[in-house]
């Protein structure tokens, strides 16, 4: 590993070169390669994680423009997670980045995750959050929720054993209608940094900040400390229905 490529990074105190060359060991797997998964992984391979692996079936819209950053007008129609892996291993080209064209179900989730040290959660569908949860705490690996609307974002850790699950969160939620998710442009490149910052604490073994709100338009940020449930059907009870 080339520490040149790191230094500002590695002079940050809560880095260091000792965390830096942990990092390089790390494996990541982003579901999604959408607004927030698409930022992430950028910014997850300028921070030096050592395997990335992107899940994502979709191809890339003229209406993906204004909010995935990395993407341009040649990529319309191409396969999300192959044009991701394609241009990050030009950022980066000592880390191994993997696309691939697979949806996410029960029936492989344990299989793209076997060896994954960290779930970044990219895609806006909460069946799929309810399953990388269970998963989570199924298997012991650590997660990064993250969701956007309008100006608003939210993050939230989840790492099994120490922190609430997602359910502890929201036992209640409920997907929306198939409608188009009004997002402001530079919303998910800001949540997706949040994201990462939580990620990278996971990562290193430092404490995560909560359920972190921001509203981007109004400028408001906002931690609310989330409760363990008790009676958490996934976390307490060990109760897997997604799975």
């Amino acid at each position: 590993m080339d520490l040149e490529r790191y230094k500002r990074q590695v002079v940050v105190k809560e880095i260091g070169e000792n965390r830096q060359k942990q990092l390089a060991e790390k494996k990541a797997v982003i579901i999604g390669g959408g607004g927030l998964g698409s930022n992430s992984a950028n910014i997850l391979v300028r921070f030096g994680i050592g395997s990335i692996d992107i899940f994502d079936n979709d191809v890339v819209e003229i209406s993906n423009l204004h909010r995935m950053s990395i993407f341009n007008e040649e990529d319309i129609g191409l396969s999300k997670s192959q044009i991701l892996s394609k241009k990050l291993k030009k950022i980066n080209s000592e880390l191994e980045i993997r696309g691939f064209e697979k949806l996410i179900t029960k029936k492989n989730i344990e299989s793209i995750s076997k060896g994954t040290d960290i779930i970044i959660d990219g895609t806006d569908n909460l069946k799929i959050r309810f399953l990388i949860n269970e998963l989570s705490v199924k298997k012991g690996i650590p997660w990064v929720y993250a969701g956007v609307k309008n100006t608003i974002g939210m993050v939230m850790a989840i790492n099994p054993g120490i922190t609430p699950c997602f359910k502890c969160m929201s036992p209640t939620f409920k997907n929306n209608k198939k409608i188009e998710i009004p997002v402001l442009g530079n919303l998910p490149v800001t949540i997706a940094s949040v994201q990462c910052t939580e990620a990278l604490k996971l990562l290193i073994g430092q404490k995560t900040s909560g359920l972190i709100i921001y509203d981007t338009w109004k400028q408001l940020f906002e931690i609310v400390k989330i409760k363990k449930n008790r009676n958490c059907e996934c976390c307490s009870k060990r109760r897997f229905e997604y799975l």
